[in-house]
């Protein structure tokens, strides 16, 4: 897994604003978090969904193959948790707001996240299932 940091914060990201990103990065500098080797390479796209304050909206994300040891790793921007329909702004104001809403989705992340320090890498480590991955920074 490959996670843009961006210089300039992007709240809510939308399509538009992923794609942009994601085409103006030049995939040969970006090294394979596997074998650490450049030229990674398009291979493929997948759904994902995000869930915004109840509303919920889906995210294509692009994978790159590494065509030197094969492994596959999507791009996400920062913000996106590996994983988790939820971003990390989105958990950190669940986690800052006293509502006692009943909702099982809330519940399970106060549980997960609440004694946790407020740190958007760690959110991800906690959310990696024996993935490789890697973070590299993009001026906005």
């Amino acid at each position: 897994m490959i996670i843009i940091k961006l210089t300039k914060k992007i709240k809510y990201i939308s399509q538009n604003q992923y794609n942009k990103i994601i085409y103006s990065l030049d995939f040969d500098s970006l090294a394979c978090p596997k074998c650490l080797l450049h030229g990674l390479i398009v291979h493929a796209y997948y759904d994902r969904h995000i869930n915004l304050f109840n509303r919920k909206h889906t995210i294509r994300i692009l994978r790159l193959i590494c065509p030197s040891c094969k492994s596959t790793h999507a791009v996400l921007i920062q913000d996106m948790i590996p994983y988790s329909v939820s971003s990390f702004d989105l958990i950190i104001d669940i986690l800052l707001n006293n509502d006692s809403t009943s909702s099982s989705h809330l519940y399970f992340l106060k549980l997960k996240y609440l004694y946790l320090s407020f740190d958007y890498v760690l959110f991800c480590i906690l959310n990696f299932r024996n993935t490789f991955f890697a973070f590299f920074t993009f001026t906005t």
